[in-house]
C-alpha cells in the first residue's frame, strides 16, 4: 500500500473519531440535567408510593446514613444505603424511607427503595434500577411480587421463594 493513502485513512478515521466524541459529548452536556431532572422526580414518586399517608420528608444527616451503610456492609451483606428519610404527615413522624442499593444483583445493581411505619411493617417496596434475567429476576418489577413485602414485619421477613420451595428467612 501507499503510504499516502495509509496517513491520509489513518487521518481521516481520527478525525471523524474526534467529531463523534465531541457529538456524543455535546449531546450529553445537553440530557444530563433532563435525566437527573427525571431521576428525581422518579425517586420522589417512589417516596410517595412506598409511604401514601406521608405528607412531607426529611433527610437523615450523610454521616449516619454512611455509619448504617458501614454496619450492613460489616454483616457481610453486599448492600449500600444511599437515602434514608424520616416520613411525616402533618408533622408526625409516621415512619422511615430507606434507598438502597444492592450490588450482588445477577445482572448488576438493584436500586431500591423501602417504606417502613413506626409499628416495623413494610408499606411499600419500590424498584429504581433492575437489570434481571428475564423471568425470575425481573418478576421483582411486577407489582404483585413486590406487593407480598406489604404489611410484612421487619424483625422477619419471608419471600415469595418460600412457595416455590426455596425458603429463605432474614432475620
Amino acid at each position: 500500500m501507499n503510504l499516502k493513502k495509509i496517513i491520509k485513512d489513518v487521518f481521516i478515521l481520527c478525525l471523524i473519531t474526534i467529531i463523534c466524541g465531541g457529538l456524543m459529548g455535546y449531546v450529553y452536556q445537553i440530557t444530563k440535567k433532563p435525566i437527573e431532572k427525571q431521576a428525581k422526580q422518579t425517586q420522589q414518586e417512589a417516596y410517595k408510593l412506598v409511604m401514601k399517608k406521608a405528607t412531607g420528608f426529611k433527610k437523615y444527616e450523610d454521616q449516619k446514613i454512611k455509619k448504617l451503610s458501614k454496619q450492613l456492609k460489616n454483616n457481610e451483606n453486599n448492600v449500600e444505603i444511599v437515602q434514608a428519610l424520616k416520613a411525616y404527615q402533618n408533622k408526625k413522624n409516621i415512619g422511615e424511607i430507606i434507598q438502597v442499593i444492592d450490588h450482588d444483583g445477577f445482572g448488576g445493581d438493584i436500586e431500591l427503595i423501602v417504606g417502613i411505619n413506626q409499628q416495623k411493617e413494610i408499606t411499600g417496596v419500590e424498584i429504581l434500577s433492575i437489570d434481571e434475567t428475564v423471568g425470575l429476576g425481573m418478576n421483582a418489577k411486577n407489582k404483585e411480587f413486590r406487593d407480598q413485602y406489604k404489611g410484612k414485619k421487619v424483625e422477619e421477613l419471608k419471600t415469595a421463594l418460600v412457595n416455590s420451595g426455596f425458603e429463605r428467612t432474614e432475620q
